[in-house]
């Protein structure tokens, strides 16, 4: 927890570093990848055999190859496991296809739901990406690939809405909040960014995944300014109204407000 102190006209703060951000995986390339792997084959006619046993230097360009080849094979991907600890960090990591494994029946039917469930997409698919970290750290060498699906695969102009290929990019993300500050609706901004990518298909996100996003930039805005501005508040009383106000807060992990105590003359 971060405390804070306005005990002047100025406030210090004292908060740990964030965490380095994930590399992206769109920054890796597909057919440097398949070249350094040595892969002559079309995507879909890869065997376990010709991906057990490579190796690649960093784990992000495995997610990256696993993601790309479940793209033109026409399956959703998600992360299964990692392990990891303190000497060596993430060691091991397994992709699996999105409709690996069963839905618990805890989830199927809870005494305590209120609301229809969702439709079950797990089907126990054994289709996987199994890397391990080397012992020098150095490469993730493939441990077990498997290609085997018990479903049918997506077609071509559907992959655009499997939530492994689904994402709102920074740059389309700033897109809708430039367009938000304009005065458009989201329905609209959507619209014109379907004009300009193309088509649906090429847009990247569903219509959902853009009104998700634009209510998240919003909720994070809100609290950042009415944090800022009962700060801002404090500030001022002390420089012109009030300078013996005391104020004290506390912030969580995610750097939102989550205690404060305050008292002015009045109270003192």
């Amino acid at each position: 927890m971060c405390t804070v102190n306005i005990e002047s006209d100025q406030c210090t703060a004292n908060a740990e570093e964030e965490e380095t951000a994930p590399a992206d995986v769109s920054s890796y390339d597909w057919l440097s990848i398949v070249d350094m792997l040595g892969l002559q084959k079309q995507p879909a006619e890869l065997v376990p055999g010709d991906v057990v046993g490579k190796e690649l230097p960093l784990l992000e360009m495995w997610e990256c190859f696993y993601t790309t080849y479940s793209r033109r094979v026409g399956f959703g991907i998600r992360i299964h496991t990692t392990s990891s600890n303190e000497s060596r960090g993430v060691w091991r990591r397994e992709w699996v296809c999105a409709r690996q494994g069963f839905r618990r029946e805890n989830f199927l039917s809870p005494a305590d739901r209120k609301r229809r469930p969702r439709d079950c997409t797990r089907c126990g698919c054994t289709a996987c990406l199994h890397v391990l970290k080397s012992m020098s750290g150095t490469s993730w060498k493939v441990q077990r690939f498997d290609t085997n699906h018990n479903h049918v695969l997506a077609a071509q102009e559907h992959l655009q809405f499997l939530r492994s290929n689904r994402k709102v990019t920074s740059s389309q993300a700033s897109q809708i909040r430039t367009y938000k500050y304009a005065g458009l609706h989201t329905c609209d901004i959507v619209n014109l960014m379907v004009q300009q990518a193309g088509g649906f298909e090429r847009l990247g996100f569903t219509r959902k995944d853009a009104y998700n996003k634009a209510a998240a930039m919003h909720r994070a805005e809100t609290v950042e300014t009415n944090s800022e501005g009962l700060l801002g508040y404090f500030a001022s009383k002390i420089d012109s109204t009030d300078p013996t106000l005391y104020a004290k807060y506390a912030i969580d992990e995610e750097d939102r407000l989550c205690h404060i105590f305050w008292s002015d003359s009045g109270c003192q």
